[in-house]
């Protein structure tokens, strides 16, 4: 074990200093042809001699060997003191298996992937945590390292062992952002890490040595079973609870300290005071409830409410959005900014077109669900409140037995409010909103009379029967849209986010002269297709800040005959 710690010791800090990664390389394989993996043979039941061994002999499948695709799977929910306490120099064995998960992180043959969960529930261990993840990987520039940081349900994460090591192959076809194992191969290790419990039955083959790691090594098949259940879990949940990536870091140390930060403030306190643009939604099955009474539960859940919550997942899979909750008929997603390289109105605008497509489509799922099960013309249909701003917080909130990883702030109640809403609602805010005009139009009304010419009456006059136009005109287009079955509310930022694009790429606004009068905009797209955006106004807070929403309504003839990516884009 000396001589293995003494090898990856020395080569850590002189690769440390080199950038040339064929150089790293060179010297990687040559301090390794130094190694006999006979002087670090595993003592039995010692986790981390156990450990090293085996990282070891993969590292060597790779470099000795020339096997291709070998890789370390890493997952922690719950970091050694043993590894947080590396200022002890004594603890051969602890350090020789960070440099050797070092040398997976620094090399090209072997690749890795290592993930941290949250919360943290130890709080005075948070800036040990915080070291750790800036020391090997916020401060580092490897050219194949990716931490995920994402918070485990907590109900999940009692279940979840404090760290699991899968020593395997890359699937070769892998498409995918994550290195898929290949679970064909014979020669995986598996180890799974627990704290200490003396309650834990001999069977399941853990020690109980003092100061020695809890563990059971899996090999084979066994291993394969074991981590293809895991994985197939952790690759729904990556996107969908992912609270920081970080792979080879072209950032600067400013906002690498923001991250930190960021992080810390989550841990420590649940929320994040660093506040992050995106957009926001809730969509929410409406009417269901005398869908479910009409045609029975069992009918509903079966047949349209989990296929269509199933089909969610296009979210992250398709529009580079995540599934943040589902809330009885309802599913809150979220589309944040995931890398920093793009610019600004490119982020913007690319985030917006996202969610709108994302929410589109959910449409056209949930109404090709009703068509295959001969409902085409029920009353079940899709509202949605979209809202993008800047005022986005990461949270983690909750206690002991039940935590989510979630997003708060006034940008997200917004979107809230703008799905929960209803028409009637919108009528009486919209009534409140012209209140000085429709008190007044009966005068002006008399004074019109009098003069017989709109052109002599003053501009105050004028306006408040402008007005008056158009709060007839918002009044009407809501009664219209009451009877709707698919629409999609969305705020002002949204909206001119969208209507940006939509001018960029020559979509006519077909009623711009009386547009402001009428209360709806109508663009026409590629496919000869209408979208009419209805505007109104609402105070979502029931003070005096008013704010313009606007409504699409959407036609089941829409969903049914147009791709909207392909209309749009």
């Amino acid at each position: 074990m000396d001589t293995a710690y003494k090898i990856t010791n020395e080569l850590l800090n002189e690769i440390k200093i080199l950038s040339d990664q064929n150089t790293i390389e060179s010297r990687i394989e040559q301090s390794l042809q130094n190694i006999n993996t006979n002087e670090i043979q595993p003592i039995e039941g010692n986790y981390y001699s156990e450990l090293n061994y085996h990282l070891l002999n993969y590292a060597l499948k790779a470099y000795k060997n020339k096997e291709e695709n070998i890789c370390l799977w890493r997952f922690l929910k719950k970091i050694s003191p043993r590894q947080l306490n590396l200022k002890d120099k004594n603890d051969t064995e602890v350090i020789t298996t960070d440099n050797l998960c070092r040398l997976y992180y620094c090399s090209a043959p072997l690749e890795d992937l290592t993930c941290l969960f949250v919360p943290i529930t130890d709080v005075e261990s948070i800036d040990g945590y915080l070291e750790w993840i800036e020391g090997n990987f916020y401060n580092v520039n490897y050219p194949t390292s990716i931490l995920w940081l994402y918070a485990l349900d907590s109900s999940l994460s009692s279940m979840f062992p404090d760290e699991i090591v899968y020593l395997g192959k890359v699937e070769k076809t892998h498409n995918d952002k994550i290195m898929t194992p290949d679970f064909g191969y014979e020669n995986t290790i598996l180890f799974k890490r627990f704290s200490s419990n003396k309650n834990l039955k001999k069977e399941t083959e853990i020690t109980h040595l003092e100061n020695v790691e809890n563990f059971i090594k899996l090999k084979g098949i066994e291993a394969n079973r074991e981590f293809e259940q895991i994985f197939s879990f952790l690759k729904r949940e990556f996107r969908d609870r992912c609270l920081s990536r970080s792979g080879k870091r072209e950032e600067t140390q400013k906002d690498t300290k923001k991250e930190s930060e960021k992080l810390k403030e989550v841990l420590l306190f649940g929320v994040s005071d660093k506040v992050e643009e995106g957009c926001i939604s809730f969509s929410d099955l409406r009417s269901s409830t005398s869908f479910l009474n009409q045609h029975g539960k069992n009918f509903y859940r079966n047949k349209i409410q989990q296929p269509f919550f199933e089909q969610t997942k296009l979210i992250s899979s398709q529009y580079n959005g995540r599934i943040d909750k589902f809330m009885g008929d309802s599913v809150m997603c979220i589309f944040l900014k995931d890398h920093s390289d793009i610019e600004q109105k490119e982020f913007e605008t690319e985030t917006v077109l996202n969610n709108f497509f994302a929410i589109f489509d959910l449409c056209k799922i949930l109404n090709q669900l009703l068509i295959k099960n001969n409902m085409k013309d029920s009353i079940l249909g899709l509202r949605s409140g979209i809202s993008f701003g800047k005022q986005i917080l990461r949270s983690n909130l909750g206690n002991e037995i039940v935590r989510d990883f979630t997003v708060t702030g006034e940008d997200v109640n917004l979107a809230a409010r703008l799905e929960h809403i209803s028409i009637y609602e919108l009528m009486i805010n919209n009534k409140k909103y012209f209140d000085r005009a429709i008190n007044r139009f009966p005068e002006i009304r008399a004074l019109v009379s009098l003069a017989g010419n709109f052109e002599k009456l003053n501009p105050q006059t004028k306006k408040i029967i402008e007005e008056y136009t158009i709060y007839e005109n918002i009044i009407s287009n809501l009664e219209k849209l009451e009877k709707v079955r698919f629409d999609i509310r969305i705020n002002e930022s949204f909206y001119e986010r969208l209507k940006v694009h939509f001018e960029k790429k020559g979509f006519k606004l077909t009623n711009k002269e009386n547009s402001h009068i009428m209360g709806f905009e109508e663009y026409e797209t590629k496919s000869g297709y209408k979208f009419q955006f209805y505007f109104c106004y609402y105070n979502p807070k029931g003070f005096s800040d008013f704010q313009r929403m606007w409504i699409l309504p959407i036609e089941t003839e829409m969903l049914e005959k147009i791709s909207i990516k392909d209309d749009i884009l």
